[in-house]
């Protein structure tokens, strides 16, 4: 079977119930992908093969039985940051390369209760803190489609193992597009749903700019995990009640959908713009009416004052907590934070504001002109580096134009200081250097279902033909 190893989650499920397909056999095939990436892809932060083997063994007793629950045999990716009772959970830090996680995130156990099987542990970067994924403890996580160049990251090795076809659905985190960079750079779907609509990890109750979320190759099984993930825990007290999704969704006839590229930026790369146009079209095809705004957007302050918050609400105080002895095994991007943790105290209330502010304009501009979801991209460039350092070179030349690396070439902070709003990451297509291109669709807040609507009509128009008619190589650009 060509390209076996990239089955949709909604097929696998279909052909286990059928008995074509035997879910400890098809375990095993997933298991030869995840041993050939790693030569050249490197997603790998661990893998935890005879668990899943009996739980493989398990889900064929459960067809045959007729007890097959949701996600039964499904393989799953689960981003490292992901706590998974008995897993390594060292953050990619040699600080804390022997620290085991000791209770599942409550998004782990909602996937065990639907019969999914976790079995890969995807790389991330240390203390998830950058667009690229690469540490001193896993080394660099290239991109299947071109390894020279960037997964994205935080969640980049759930992007990187999702495009190299270990498995159908990954986890992933996202505080300033942490999900939807990989998402978009690696070819795939990704969701930052609102905050609240997934149950968080215990103590992460105030960290209102950080959601976890699912990552997949289709629309459809996009679909399939949120409705698993969502809804209350016992461990979480924000959880909001949950209605599951619709799996079937109409046209876009008569929806008005706004749209800006980049908020007014001019180091887009061409190639970014043209294929999201072209996805445009095919939304205009589906029915949309869809029309450019201006929003005139800083996003040097956008980025500055998210990470303050951050600074804030998690990364000093984690910084603090590290001995000074043992700040030499930080990687640079980390050891630069480590220092201004010592500097003054940063504050969340600029993130209160400045959202407030943002929020203002979007009602002014798209939701109160009658607008129920809105459109940009994701990055400005994907001519990223894999192993991309920001602190060795700090600013980058995009159409001539000069970025900060750090987060200057993202278009996704806005939507973490805008928390409560849904965002959904879609590819569009293929770059010219032969790395994917992505956008975001965006609706207000708490709207899933006009984002999820959006991007059904997106994968009916089928403009990126990616996983379709175009795979990755594992190997360098073409």
């Amino acid at each position: 079977m060509q390209h076996a190893n990239y089955l949709p989650a909604t097929e696998l499920l279909a052909q286990f119930r059928t008995g074509t397909l035997d879910p400890a056999d098809y375990l095993e095939t997933l298991i030869e992908a995840a041993h050939r990436q790693q030569e050249t892809v490197n997603c790998a932060a661990s893998l935890h093969l005879d668990a899943a083997r009996a739980m493989a063994l398990e889900a064929r007793r459960r067809y045959a039985e007729g007890t097959a629950r949701p996600l039964e045999g499904v393989p799953v990716i689960i981003k490292e940051e992901t706590s998974v009772k008995g897993w390594p959970r060292p953050l990619a830090s040699l600080v804390y390369r022997d620290k085991i996680a000791t209770e599942n995130h409550p998004i782990v156990d909602k996937l065990l209760e639907a019969g999914a099987i976790p079995y890969f542990q995807a790389s991330n970067p240390e203390f998830c803190v950058l667009g690229h994924t690469w540490s001193k403890l896993y080394g660099v996580t290239g991109n299947p489609w071109a390894t020279a160049y960037s997964c994205g990251g935080s969640s980049g090795g759930s992007g990187a193992a999702l495009a190299a076809g270990v498995a159908p659905l990954a986890t992933g985190s996202d505080m300033a597009g942490s999900i939807r960079l990989p998402a978009s750079l690696c070819g795939v779907y990704g969701y930052k749903p609102p905050f609240g609509r997934l149950a968080c990890a215990p103590g992460d109750e105030y960290m209102t700019q950080a959601v976890e979320g699912p990552m997949t190759r289709t629309f459809d099984d996009l679909v399939l995990m949120q409705n698993v993930l969502g809804g209350p825990h016992p461990n979480s007290y924000t959880t909001l009640p949950f209605t599951p999704l619709p799996t079937e969704y109409g046209d876009l006839k008569g929806m008005r959908i706004a749209y800006s590229p980049a908020f007014g930026h001019p180091a887009l790369a061409d190639d970014i713009r043209s294929n999201m146009m072209a996805a445009l079209d095919g939304l205009r095809e589906r029915g949309a009416v869809i029309e450019e705004v201006t929003l005139n957007w800083d996003l040097e302050e956008i980025n500055n004052v998210l990470l303050e918050g951050l600074r804030a609400l998690f990364v000093d105080e984690f910084m603090r907590d590290i001995p000074r002895a043992e700040a030499h095994k930080l990687n640079s991007y980390t050891a630069d934070l480590y220092e201004k943790a010592g500097g003054p105290r940063a504050s969340i209330m600029p993130s209160a504001a400045l959202g407030q502010r943002l929020q203002r304009e979007m009602q002014d501009k798209v939701w109160g002109k009658g607008y129920s979801a809105f459109i940009c991209a994701s990055m400005l460039t994907t001519d990223l580096a894999a192993n991309q350092d920001p602190v060795a070179e700090p600013m980058l030349d995009i159409n001539g134009h000069q970025i900060d690396a750090y987060l200057g070439w993202c278009l996704t902070p806005p939507f973490n200081l805008l928390n409560r709003y849904p965002v959904m990451a879609v590819p569009t297509g293929l770059s010219e250097l032969g790395v994917p291109t992505g956008m975001q669709i965006v609706a207000n807040a708490y709207d899933d279902e006009t984002v999820f609507r959006v991007g059904a009509n997106h994968a009916r128009a089928g403009t990126s033909k990616l996983f379709i008619e175009r795979f990755p190589t594992m190997g360098p650009a073409a």
